[in-house]
């Protein structure tokens, strides 16, 4: 379906002067023998073209007539302008890409309703411009089926009138469009069918609940040669009782260190009037070649009952919850669980490495200096840059690569190492340096980080 009218734009309703600057009825030559003359406009062949597509507007025939022997053509400016467009466009020559400019290809537009547009081509010189010429486009979206938009969703009360909304539903090419609603989905309590809205052929039916629940309703449009894919709506109906909250839990996809047995967990579901809930697990989807279905589930009727999955990939679940009276609206949570082949080694960090400063009393007989040892020292140590690219839980363990410093807590991600006591020379500031290693693992893999520390001993009097 097209657009067969149109409406002329500003620019088609004024003449340009320069459209109307030529070389008059001969062409004119200077003393050398070169003939002036105004370019001549060639705006190309009609185009047919679908809606919404990028035109490419053409003027590469155009140019000076055979019969000149001046140069210059590419000083040529090309313009256009739309002298016509369908009526309920919104086109105008801001539309049009790469105009005016020295580019006999490059101006572009894209249509934004179905029908015809013309658009004239005006090609200039220094000293003048050539006659217009028109080129014709026309632009059609086939026969698109229709959109229906059956509105938003809606509360209401039982026994009330409550109106359906179709009227955003609309048909690409502009059809008048048919209405057919029907109530697709009532209440168990409910006695309502599919035939039973009020004045179903209309944008905007009208609904009267029986009883609590949420009733959906479908639209489907017509433009008169193709329906369009239902659109649905709800109306959740109460006489007083609020419907129940079902929450699922929060999707999320799985360490591959959390194991192949998972925990729902629905206790986020509640009930505005504090009633107490019952709950119904359903599976959803499962990935392929997956045999999870509802008897895998510990319990359908527990608030958070465990699975495990037998395949990598997304498991979807739906939680309703009941109040006693009324069912809750489904949610949904998404688990992706992971092989443990793609799971990450996590990475040790140690920490910087530490130094000190000690100094020990000497004394000097016959010329022999005797020193006492320094004091043992005492190291922080700090694994907290330690951490695992899944997220995974780690376990830390710290060993005494010199052998003969003490750890205090071998298995915390923060500990502390003592080194014992080191000789000390007089006058000389000796190092003694002591490796203390770190591990940290997840559930199936670990790396290893190195933290060195070091006491610089000297003697003094």
């Amino acid at each position: 379906m097209s657009h067969t009218m149109f409406r002329l734009t500003p620019l088609a309703l004024l003449i340009s002067p320069l459209a109307l600057q030529s070389c008059g009825d001969k062409d004119a030559e200077d003393t050398s023998g070169t003939v002036y003359c105004s370019p001549e406009a060639n705006a190309g062949a009609d185009q047919s073209v679908a809606l919404a597509s990028v035109v490419t507007l053409d003027a590469t025939a155009s140019g000076y007539p055979e019969s000149c022997n001046q140069e210059g053509e590419d000083a040529l400016v090309y313009t256009w302008s739309f002298d016509a467009v369908p009526v309920d466009s919104y086109i105008d020559v801001s539309a049009l890409s790469d105009n005016g400019s020295n580019a006999a290809s490059g101006a572009t537009f894209t249509p934004d309703i179905s029908g015809t547009y013309v658009l004239s081509l005006l090609v200039c010189d220094e000293t003048s411009c050539s006659p217009p010429d028109i080129v014709v486009v026309t632009a059609s979206a086939g026969d698109a089926a229709p959109v229906a938009d059956a509105g938003a969703d809606g509360t209401a009360e039982v026994d009330t009138r409550v109106e359906l909304d179709g009227s955003a539903s609309y048909d690409p090419e502009g059809a008048e469009l048919e209405f057919s609603w029907a109530l697709s989905s009532a209440p168990s309590c409910s006695a309502l069918g599919p035939d039973d809205l009020f004045n179903p052929t209309s944008s905007k039916p009208t609904l009267i609940c029986d009883c609590d629940g949420v009733f959906v309703a479908s639209l489907v449009v017509s433009d008169g040669s193709a329906w369009s894919s239902p659109d649905y709506v709800s109306v959740t109906c109460s006489s007083g009782n609020q419907l129940p909250i079902a929450d699922a839990g929060d999707s999320e996809s799985l360490a591959p260190c959390d194991g192949s047995t998972i925990q729902l967990n629905g206790f986020g579901s509640y009930d505005p009037e504090g009633e107490e809930l019952e709950y119904q697990w359903t599976v959803v989807s499962v990935p392929s070649g997956s045999t999870v279905d509802e008897s895998a589930l510990t319990s359908l009727s527990d608030a958070s009952p465990y699975f495990t999955w037998d395949v990598p990939g997304e498991y979807t679940f739906q939680l309703q919850v009941y109040d006693g009276t009324l069912w809750s609206a489904p949610d949904v949570v998404t688990l992706v669980a992971q092989d443990i082949t793609a799971n990450l080694k996590p990475v040790a960090n140690a920490g910087e490495d530490q130094s000190t400063s000690a100094t020990a009393s000497c004394t000097t007989s016959a010329y022999v200096w005797t020193c006492d040892d320094c004091e043992g020292q005492e190291f922080d140590l700090d694994a907290s840059g330690s951490y695992d690219p899944d997220g995974d839980s780690l376990s830390y363990t710290w060993t005494d690569l010199s052998g003969v410093s003490t750890i205090s807590s071998r298995n915390s991600a923060s500990s502390m190492v003592s080194v014992p006591p080191t000789a000390a020379t007089y006058n000389v500031s000796t190092s003694h340096s002591f490796n203390v290693q770190l591990d940290v693992a997840d559930c199936a893999t670990s790396s290893t980080d190195v933290v060195t520390v070091t006491v610089s001993c000297k003697g003094e009097k």
